[in-house]
């Protein structure tokens, strides 16, 4: 159908619509869907997270999953390991999946990607990202959103925008000045406008003090003015904060967390506040006809004609591998990879992130794999007979509830009086101050409870309840009892009326422990009291007994060590999981949590042919990084992680991957952090276009890894550097001079030699990869336009590019410049930038 047709077609539906079924469309009917309109033909509009996967169904009406058996899906890479490809072709292969996917599960929008620029490495999103620069980060992103909607499903493309931090993300004020703005947290948001985004999510977080689903600027003026987008905006659930600005400024679907549908601002309030004249009825036509576009656009309209999808096939499979693939970022080598399969009859496998899976985890981008190969089975698959390898956890994360046991029988003596079995006696309020009397009195086996955004039980409100837990407790071995008490808002543990652990307070999902010395036989009174803010919720409690295996760490430590030595190489993989990656909170540093920095340390000097694999979706410290020979950044690679980890390790697959973000040294060198401002209140972007490696190559600062850095198993050379100034394009040969056929990512940076307005040292503005036999040479082109040279004037309101000389650099990163050119550019022919 043309697009006359479907505008035809919506002001037919629009003129047949009261007021009332009009305002139906722009408000949630159900956690993930609007209401239809029967009638009319007009369909529920099914809404579903995530940017690396189609989350589990959830209930109508609940934050709970519906518990189908059939709600299995594919594990892409997460957003830090698809921007790692530096590979459009993947990141339309990733869209394709990901459509297909969502097409299948009759999803009509899913929500992604997320494209928000890596500001700083703390943020718990980071691993949905696609890194710290605008040009990378929206090419990537634009191919995303054509894969997704060529299968007849809406991409949503947030958090838009400035959603840089999750430390209080629903309050925090983002102050940034209009050239930062402009050149380098929007440009990603409008190349996938380009690329046709339908949908869009407005971010929690404040802009210049007002909400970002109510800001006219963004909104109003940017993204629907200057860009032309003529799809729908819509809320990230619960960020709506007002009836006539949200309306009036741009919002046109309101999507929360409440179940009281008609009270939602854009409900009952919406239609008096139109039926009242407070808000003329043409904008409410406007948010329909937004509505009705999208759904004609992926034929939600015409569901005889509509693609009917794929899941969970051979196809997605090879698609998850191949990403996975070139996501790896081989960041040093000194000799150790790839091994030699048939020289390696003992190999060392240490670390918890060698057999831990976390597709399940991480907030709203959780789905739930069909499977996931861990890094240990997928080495053992590759390896088969051929290599022994031998598996030590070589520490415990103490601070992840799972390291804890819970206490539950034999340990529990209170009992249920109508089951007539050993439980904890809980009582549940509708309040936060544990005020009597209770609303609901349950027991439970041991305190271990993951509510996430539902009510804990009967007659128990979703969000500001709270609880308390009581058992009498008789430990069955004397001496020191490691207790550990986990909890998203504010928890306490008392034991015979005594505080031992007092984490008070909202907060994300955070642990706190205790070590306390009981006595076997000896019966102590534990209570647990909790209260929930909103916004997910959960308790854990558990501890480690004296006899328990894993009581003494410095056994698992020295296992891991004996390991080591006895082994031909030794691989750890080490880094984060999704409890410090995670939605809705910030890690409160960069290091590795628990022992991981000096087990690593401890296990290259007990064996140097070690490499460390880190799993993680944002740059994490390595101060033993002059003392380990190899190093590989995984990232959250998917349900074919271990396959692909695997395959870098024994040189199945040459690693391609480049880093998307730089790795700093220590936090503080992070320009968000030396410069500007990272607080929760009004937080100032003081360090304006500084932005990554903006900074470290402009203020000559040494990072750790910087932007675009990763090796390969060959070499490659550059040469013959071609610049043609009347056209804008850009030549330059590659060659592998290496044994191995390899890829390489064409780096093209531009420096304004001479500028009227300080501008960084060098921007990227052009990447290829390009995959190369041994010997093999190839000539790889660059077309670059006029935006490429330009800057934006805050007191012009424009892009402008001045006549004068650029500096063309060419190379393999940010700091591994292989040649340099100049451009000489005349000047600025007629036109907007």
């Amino acid at each position: 159908m043309s697009e006359p047709d479907v505008e035809n077609r919506i002001n037919g539906l629009l003129k047949q619509m009261s007021l009332e079924e009009k305002t139906s469309l722009l408000h949630g009917n159900s956690k993930f869907n609007t209401a239809g309109i029967k009638r009319l033909g007009i369909p529920r509009l099914h809404l579903s997270d995530g940017p690396h996967g189609v989350r589990r169904e959830t209930e109508e009406h609940s934050w709970g999953p519906v518990g189908w058996e059939d709600d299995y899906v594919t594990y892409l890479p997460t957003g830090s390991a698809l921007a790692s490809t530096w590979n459009p072709a993947l990141g339309r292969l990733f869209g394709e999946t990901l459509g297909a996917e969502a097409r299948h599960r009759n999803k009509d929008v899913i929500l992604g990607p997320g494209i928000n620029i890596v500001r700083t490495p703390v943020c718990g999103r980071n691993f949905e990202y696609f890194g710290e620069d605008p040009y990378h980060v929206g090419k990537m992103a634009a191919e995303v959103v054509r894969g997704i909607q060529n299968n007849d499903v809406a991409a949503c493309v947030k958090h838009y925008a400035l959603n840089n931090q999750e430390w209080n993300r629903g309050w925090v004020n983002a102050i940034v000045d209009e050239r930062t703005l402009r050149e380098i947290y929007l440009p990603a948001f409008e190349e996938t406008v380009r690329a046709g985004a339908l949908t869009f999510m407005g971010a929690y977080n404040r802009f210049r003090g007002q909400w970002c689903c109510e800001n006219k600027y963004l909104v109003n003026d940017i993204l629907k003015g200057e860009w032309g987008f003529d799809g729908v905006y819509l809320s990230d659930w619960g960020g709506v904060h007002s009836t006539r600005d949200s309306a009036l400024n741009g919002l046109d679907l309101e999507m929360g967390t409440s179940d009281n549908y008609d009270e939602f601002f854009f409900a009952r309030p919406l239609r008096e506040a139109v039926e009242g004249g407070e808000i003329p009825e043409s904008v409410v036509d406007d948010k329909v006809r937004r509505i009705l576009r999208v759904m004609a656009r992926i034929g939600a309209l015409d569901p005889a004609t509509r693609k009917t999808g794929a899941r969970n096939t051979a196809a997605h499979q090879k698609a998850v591998r191949a990403i996975a693939d070139e996501a790896m970022v081989l960041l040093k080598n000194d000799g150790v990879l790839p091994l030699d399969i048939h020289k390696t009859l003992k190999l060392a496998v240490i670390g918890e992130n060698a057999d831990k899976k976390h597709a399940d985890q991480g907030g709203s981008s959780a789905i739930r794999a069909l499977y996931e190969i861990t890094p240990l089975e997928g080495l053992k698959r590759r390896g088969g007979d051929m290599v022994k390898i031998t598996y030590v956890q070589g520490y415990r994360d103490t601070g992840d509830a799972a390291a804890f046991e819970p206490i539950g029988e034999p340990y529990v003596q209170t009992v249920d009086p109508k089951a007539g079995v050993r439980c904890w006696k809980v009582e549940y309020f509708n309040n936060r101050d544990l005020h009597m009397p209770p609303v609901t009195v349950r027991y439970e086996k041991s305190v271990d409870f993951d509510w996430q955004e539902r009510s804990p039980a009967p007659n128990v409100s979703e969000d500001n309840f709270s609880a308390r837990m009581t058992a009498e407790i008789k430990p069955t071995a004397s001496g020191t009892h490691h207790i550990g008490l986990t909890s998203d808002d504010g928890s306490r543990l008392k034991i015979d009326g005594k505080v031992v652990i007092d984490h008070w307070g909202d907060h994300g999902e955070e642990q706190k422990d205790a070590r306390v010395e009981l006595v076997a036989g000896q019966t102590y009174r534990f209570e647990v009291e909790y209260y929930d803010s909103g916004k997910g919720a959960m308790l854990k409690l558990g501890w480690v007994t004296p006899d328990s295996s894993a009581a003494d760490p410095e056994v698992v430590f020295a296992a891991a060590l004996e390991a080591a030595r006895e082994a031909d190489a030794v691989l750890v993989f080490a880094g984060q999981n999704h409890r410090y990656d995670t939605e809705g909170v910030d890690r409160r540093d960069i290091r590795l949590h628990g022992r991981q920095n000096d087990l690593i340390e401890a296990v290259a000097a007990a064996n140097p042919r070690t490499a460390v694999f880190i799993i993680s979706g944002s740059a994490v410290e390595m101060p033993w990084i002059d003392k380990v020979p190899c190093v590989v950044q995984a990232w959250y690679a998917g349900m074919e992680v271990g396959n692909a980890a695997a395959g870098i390790v024994f040189g199945d697959v040459n690693p391609s991957g480049k880093l998307p973000i730089t790795f700093p040294k220590r936090l503080e060198d992070v320009p968000a952090h030396s410069i500007g401002q990272y607080n929760d209140q009004d937080c100032e972007y003081r360090e304006g276009l500084l932005v990554g490696y903006r900074h470290f190559d402009t203020r000559n600062a040494e990072p750790l890894f910087p932007f675009g850095h990763g090796l390969s198993y060959t070499k490659f050379t550059y040469g013959n550097l071609k610049v043609d100034p009347a056209t804008l394009e850009v030549r330059v040969s590659v060659k592998n001079t290496g044994a191995r056929k390899g890829k390489e990512v064409v780096q093209l940076y531009v420096h304004d030699v001479q500028s009227r307005l300080p501008r960084p040292v060098k921007e990227l503005k052009g990447f290829e990869k390009v995959e190369l036999a041994p010997g093999e040479t190839k000539e790889v082109a660059f077309r670059l336009d006029e935006r490429a040279l330009a800057f934006y004037d805050a007191d012009a309101n424009r892009w402008v590019v001045e006549p004068g000389d650029f500096d063309i650099l060419v190379g393999s990163s940010s700091r591994d410049i292989r040649l340099k050119g100049r451009l000489a550019y005349a000047g600025r022919k007629k036109g907007p930038l």
